[in-house]
């Protein structure tokens, strides 16, 4: 009598918690349903350049633009118009305010734009779009950054590869800088024209890149093959590793080759951001030589 009292007593308490957990998640999935859908968060982009950017490419909206009282520059009427064309409005603040608003240290030159925060290109919609070029006469040519963290760095290559026509850049999740307002703010403008995924892991990208007919080439210091002597022609993506430490091993290993920029000083490697540039303008110049060669 003991043990089926104990037995009831059991079945008893299972029976009370399976209903609480049903009411819990009846809960759950009630305020799942009515609760609003979350919106990015507001940031805000300064520097007449980079607003003016903003504006022009028309990718977030602005949901207005602060100009310091007194702020003299000879872009600032521009900005303006463009502003009042597209209805952004546009307010007068004491400087201290702006200084405020993107911190004392923030070289704003009298302006920010409160904007959407930047978004992230989805990896495998630009994985598809590159495999798209390939074969046609702008085939692809891709960024991607091993470990970059110095958002001034970031923002410098974003300019680069936007100058050069280059088509998108891949960022690890994880131990790397992400879209912030100062990387928006080096970048200059070119974050609102390019389109920048994040990787969950490099050595699975560089087999995507691989199954799409794309060639991965890393940048090391003891390159046997100089930069200058890879075919930039063809379909590519370079990968380039964070200050100090490179490309990770693992990344070096499965890249289909490596390439090194000659240096003859004493320190023994470029900046991330220079050597971006130097090689990304490479690939540019056998691109527009071959283009004028056909011609």
């Amino acid at each position: 009598m003991k043990r089926t009292g104990e037995r009831k007593k059991l079945r008893s308490e299972r029976a009370h918690d399976e209903r609480a957990f049903e009411r819990r998640q009846n809960y759950s999935v009630e305020k799942t349903e009515t609760m609003p859908r979350k919106t990015p968060a507001a940031a805000h982009l300064y520097g007449v350049a980079p607003v003016l950017e903003a504006l022009r490419a028309g990718q977030r909206p602005i949901e207005r633009i602060t100009i310091a009282e007194g702020a003299q520059h000879h872009r600032l009427r521009e900005l303006v118009e463009s502003a009042r064309r597209l209805n952004v409005p546009v307010h007068h603040a004491p400087r201290i305010d702006l200084a405020r608003i993107v911190g004392a240290e923030a070289n704003h030159q009298g302006v920010v734009a409160t904007i959407a925060a930047a978004n992230y290109a989805d990896a495998d919609e630009l994985l598809d779009s590159l495999a798209a070029r390939v074969g046609a006469d702008d085939p692809p040519l891709a960024v991607v950054l091993d470990g970059v963290e110095d958002p001034r760095n970031l923002g410098a290559i974003l300019r680069t590869v936007e100058c050069v026509g280059a088509h998108g850049v891949f960022v690890p999740e994880r131990r790397a800088v992400g879209l912030t307002e100062t990387v928006a703010k080096a970048a200059a403008g070119a974050l609102e024209h390019v389109r920048v995924a994040r990787a969950a892991n490099l050595a699975r990208l560089i087999e995507q890149l691989k199954e799409r007919n794309i060639w991965t080439i890393g940048t090391s210091a003891d390159a046997p093959l100089r930069y200058t002597d890879w075919d930039w022609r063809q379909p590519s993506a370079l990968f380039l590793g964070g200050e100090g430490a490179g490309l990770h091993r693992l990344v070096r290993e499965r890249c289909d080759t490596l390439v090194s920029i000659p240096v003859r000083g004493q320190i023994e490697s470029l900046n991330v951001s220079v050597a971006a540039g130097i090689v990304l303008y490479e690939a540019l110049r056998q691109r527009t030589k071959a283009v004028t060669s056909d011609k």
